[in-house]
């Protein structure tokens, strides 16, 4: 589904920036300082009056957020507080109405059913939080659905799986690919804390991007204050052995790899997912993992060829 929207992308990150691709035109921006939140609400608020003076139809995509499942609990719902207090800025502007508006929120399929039993989970699986971060991201969600039915925007929250690509931020700690792709190309110990069993459902950056931005798009034809929950994922998942047998296979070698011996916090075994909402946006995913492999070591062999 084609759409003029106007967009503003909040975040950088690998979805944020996938997102920005996925179509031709040149979103709206604004640098926030994500360390200081006083600061950052200032930034957001002067950022949204700007992107709301122009008329017409427009799309927010809150795709911000540092947070992983080791990450503090007290630094976690720091963003939560950022997140809601962005809601209000948007609540008090005259222009954030509600024919006008749709609203994206980035959430987690490991932060909604850490804790949830009997895989695969779908849209209608009760969320079972097993971390602080499942907490977090729950609670997210759930300002985001209060706020867009006070108010009368559309809202889509897309569960996202692993995701994957060759703009991994290796400085946070998580992107299991990357982070395998890294010890292959260097031959140095990647430290897993997780049994070579673990299921994971890895989607490629441009697909997940794909499928975010035509759930945005399709979510004006819902009814006013409507909220949408869409699983983003390729629905198939496979283990942390069979991502190595690959890497194994792509390079002709085995890189190191150790299991760490501290504890997976807030992590399940088996996080299969199957949806069952808007199932035919999920046809625009079309890496395999093979595929989606190949590009990271790609990229990473070309970033640690440069000067």
């Amino acid at each position: 589904m084609t759409s003029t929207a106007r967009r503003w992308i909040i975040g950088r990150g690998l979805l944020g920036r996938a997102v920005s691709r996925s179509r031709a035109d040149t979103p709206f921006a604004v640098d926030v300082s994500w360390d200081d939140p006083e600061r950052a609400i200032r930034e957001l608020t002067a950022g949204a009056e700007a992107f709301l003076r122009v008329p017409g139809p427009v799309e927010i995509y809150w795709c911000a957020g540092k947070g992983v499942t080791s990450t503090p609990r007290e630094s976690l719902f720091a963003e939560v507080a950022l997140f809601g207090a962005f809601l209000d800025v948007l609540a008090r502007s005259p222009l954030a109405t509600a024919d006008r508006l749709v609203l994206f929120l980035a959430s987690s399929v490991g932060g909604a059913y850490g804790g949830a039993a009997e895989p695969p989970h779908r849209e209608s699986t009760p969320p079972a939080s097993a971390s602080a971060y499942g907490d977090a991201k729950l609670a997210m969600e759930a300002l985001a659905a209060e706020r867009g039915a006070e108010q009368g925007w559309r809202t889509v929250i897309g569960r996202l799986t692993n995701l994957y690509g060759p703009g991994q931020d290796l400085t946070k700690k998580q992107g299991l690919i990357s982070t395998l792709v890294d010890s292959a190309i260097t031959m140095q110990p990647a430290i897993i804390y997780v049994s070579l069993d673990t299921l994971r459902d890895y989607i490629f950056e441009d697909d997940a991007a794909a499928v975010v931005s035509a759930a945005a798009s399709r979510a004006r034809l819902l009814p006013a204050g409507a909220t949408v929950v869409k699983i983003v994922g390729t629905g198939r998942a496979v283990s942390v052995g069979a991502i190595l047998g690959e890497l194994r296979r792509l390079r002709r070698r085995s890189g190191f790899s150790l299991l760490g011996q501290g504890p997976a916090t807030g992590q399940a075994l088996d996080l299969r997912v199957r949806s069952e909402v808007w199932t035919d946006l999920d046809a625009l995913v079309a890496t395999t993992l093979p595929e989606g492999l190949d590009r990271v070591l790609r990229a990473r062999l070309a970033m640690l060829g440069r000067p």
